[in-house]
Order: structure tokens, then C-alpha cells, then sequence
């Protein structure tokens, strides 16, 4: 989190909203200040930084190697061709209608 910010450009595909681009910088500039891991602005905009934790834990939930019948390490694979994917873990009800990473 220390160090000099990174240049970003941002590519609006859709614009429902109708931001002129003095309220899409605006925005941006504000998201970069909510991020809670960080007390101070960071290079990129918080939603992103979420997205890619997001990512990287169900990376690390979904291991395809531990997928094997057999010591070789062949991967199980159902008579369609398609490897199983383990169901995802159940959410509490405390927390479903809330967004929270670790």
C-alpha cells in the first residue's frame, strides 16, 4: 500500500447513468478512498481490489489437482468429459444480504 499511485484507464462500456466525465473522475477518485484495507488512497478503484480477493479465494477453494481418483494424480471425469466442481460453501443467514471479505 506504500509507494507512488499507478496511471489507470477506465473504459465506460455502458452509461446508464449519464456521467459527464468530470462526475465519472469524481467517482473514481472517490472510490479510491474505500477501500478497508488501506487507510489511505489506493491506485485502484476498491470495487476491483474486492473482485480480485473474490477471485483469488475461490481460486484457492476450487483446487482441480485435489480431483483425483487415483494416486497418479489423473483428474476424475464424469462420462460427459466435463471435471466435477466441488459445491461452493453455504453462506450463514447473518450474512448473506452483506458483502464481506477476509
Amino acid at each position: 500500500m506504500i509507494g507512488t499511485s499507478r496511471p489507470a484507464h477506465y473504459h465506460v462500456l455502458v452509461d446508464e447513468i449519464d456521467f459527464s466525465p468530470d462526475d465519472l473522475q469524481n467517482l473514481i477518485h472517490s472510490l479510491s478512498y474505500v477501500y478497508q484495507r488501506s487507510t489511505t488512497a489506493i491506485s485502484i478503484v476498491a470495487p476491483i481490489c474486492y473482485a480480485h480477493l473474490a477471485a483469488y479465494q475461490m481460486g484457492q477453494f476450487i483446487k482441480f489437482e485435489d480431483l483425483s481418483d487415483t494416486s497418479s494424480g489423473q483428474k476424475t471425469v464424469t462420462s460427459s468429459g466435463i471435471i466435477p466442481v466441488p459445491d461452493l460453501p453455504k453462506l450463514h443467514d447473518n450474512v448473506k444480504g452483506s458483502m464481506f471479505f477476509c
